[in-house]
């Protein structure tokens, strides 16, 4: 199954899975102020290697697929995407957060 996710509409990309080392999982578990900054280096890495960007076919695919279940705005609508979070198996599923007018709206599918 892929995941993928957006929080600017029409950018998306693919979360994939990272595997940690011992030692990795070591300094994030860490609480001393020595390890911060390496804490703070992994941290980056580990986002860094967990979005990918996605090919220009599969963004077409997202991309008209987050217009169909993007609430129906009017014309005086302000409207503002949170995240949309997207899971593939044979179909897409999972949740768009947005505002409509200041007001937060959750759709599941």
């Amino acid at each position: 199954m892929k995941t993928y996710k957006s929080n600017i509409e029409g950018a998306w990309v693919e979360i994939l899975k990272v595997e940690l080392t011992a030692e990795q999982k070591s300094v994030l578990m860490s609480n001393n102020e020595n390890d911060k900054e390496a804490k703070n280096n992994l941290l980056l890495s580990i986002q860094n290697q967990r979005e990918v960007a996605v090919s220009e076919n599969k963004l077409q695919e997202l991309v008209n697929f987050y217009n169909t279940i993007k609430p129906a705005l009017k014309e005086t609508d302000a409207y503002q995407l949170i995240s949309a979070d997207l899971s593939e198996a044979n179909t897409f599923e999972g949740i768009l957060n947005c505002r409509v007018n200041g007001e937060h709206i959750q759709i599941r599918f």
